[in-house]
């Protein structure tokens, strides 16, 4: 792999090299440049000399769906981030599929039910993280067998424990509480539950908001041993189109993993 500084200018596959920026990455860290090659997909599916390429794959592909079954219980605020969500969830369940000592690898099981507590905390922002914005500890009271997540907001002041670093006059809270339970790798199935959300009003910059709290209340009951829920809180901006109508601003906006359990 090599980095091009230079003048010549390319993005995309050019005789035998491939020329990207990944997300997130500015340009002048320099694109990646990487050459095509390696075994084929038959050698790597048939050849014994590749039988540790093969386990790899496997796990990886753990990760991924594990990642991806991730977004999907925090869909919700997901577009409040300013990473690559699915390479950096796709590390965090890799970190999660490591602590699986019961299976070899290749078999291994990333466990939300046992380990998901770790993600409890994570920051979907590089540049503003959702804690310099919101300055105070959202405390979060998670119910398992009720299905309920409570969230106590506290008093919000602009300039004290509100510090807003974009430009737009209103901002608005958003709360999710999704589920996501571990996956083997039989890989994530498709079949999830779409979380509960709340959506508070839009707030002036200015305004300071008392403290409230949020009830989130799913209705798909009970979940089982191996599953747990993921409650997450975001924040975006808006404008005034018109007396009537405000619409979000894009790319603005912070949002975290609140709880894990």
């Amino acid at each position: 792999m090599a980095i091009r500084k230079s003048v010549i200018q390319f993005e995309g596959k050019l005789e035998g090299f491939n020329s990207f920026l990944p997300k997130g990455r500015d340009e002048a860290d320099g694109y990646i440049v990487r050459k095509n090659g390696g075994p084929s997909r038959k050698q790597i599916e048939k050849l014994p000399s590749c039988e540790r390429v093969r386990r790899n794959n496997k796990d990886f592909g753990t990760c991924s769906s594990a990642a991806k079954a991730l977004r999907m219980a925090i869909s919700p605020v997901t577009h409040l981030a300013d990473v690559n969500l699915a390479a950096q969830f796709t590390s965090l369940c890799r970190h999660l599929l490591s602590q699986d000592h019961d299976h070899t690898p290749g078999s291994r099981t990333v466990s939300f039910a046992a380990f998901g507590h770790q993600l409890s905390g994570c920051n979907l922002n590089r540049r503003y993280l959702f804690d310099s914005v919101v300055r105070h500890p959202l405390s979060v009271t998670l119910d398992r067998n009720a299905a309920r997540a409570t969230i106590a907001v506290p008093v919000l002041q602009p300039g004290v424990n509100l510090v807003l670093p974009w430009q737009p006059p209103l901002y608005r809270l958003i709360f999710s509480l999704g589920e996501v339970g571990d996956i083997s790798e039989k890989g994530f199935s498709g079949n999830w539950r779409p979380p509960v959300s709340f959506v508070s009003p839009w707030y002036p910059v200015q305004q300071k908001v008392e403290e409230s709290t949020v009830t989130l209340q799913s209705d798909h009951g009970p979940i089982g041993e191996k599953e747990c829920w993921v409650v997450a809180a975001g924040l975006e901006m808006g404008t005034i189109v018109t007396d009537a109508i405000v619409t979000k601003v894009k790319h603005t906006g912070c949002g975290k993993i609140l709880l894990v359990g």
